[in-house]
């Protein structure tokens, strides 16, 4: 008769969880791009059989779904990063436009107030600008500090 090893299921988690860190040890004690997710992977499962927490069997299985879960975080990842970069060029978008009303709001009042300027200082039957102060009393204003 064989004997079957019943254990309860989170030594699945636990064998998981071990796998997990054993690759973050694998990558972390290598360097770049000596190491591969495969290698990681593999070395992690020899590690979990090799401890004697869970079977060739269920070592293939959690490798997998530690591959699935791998591949699911990266294209979240990419999702995600595209997201925010829509998101952030929306808001350059909303901050340009702002910046511009506000230029354009600026620079028209500007623009208004010189043609008012113009107006009232230009002689009516001559068309050419009139001096409405006297140069001499600018200049005794400015020698006395005024």
């Amino acid at each position: 008769m064989i004997k079957l090893q019943i254990q309860p299921a989170n030594h699945l988690i636990s064998a998981y969880n071990q796998m997990m860190e054993s690759m973050r040890y694998a990558f972390d004690n290598s360097d770049i791009g000596e190491m591969t997710l495969q290698q990681a992977l593999d070395a992690a499962r020899h590690q979990a059989v090799h401890a004697g927490s869970v079977t060739a069997e269920e070592a293939y299985e959690l490798g997998e779904h530690i591959k699935r879960d791998i591949n699911d975080a990266a294209e979240h990842m990419m999702e995600a990063s595209a997201e925010f970069y829509d998101w952030l060029m929306l808001d350059i978008d909303v901050i340009e436009r702002k910046v511009m009303d506000l230029f354009l709001s600026v620079a028209e009042h500007t623009r208004i107030e010189l043609e008012q300027f113009i107006y009232t200082s230009t002689d009516k039957s001559t068309g050419n600008p009139e001096l409405n102060y006297n140069p001499a009393q600018f200049i005794s204003q400015k020698q006395n500090g005024s």
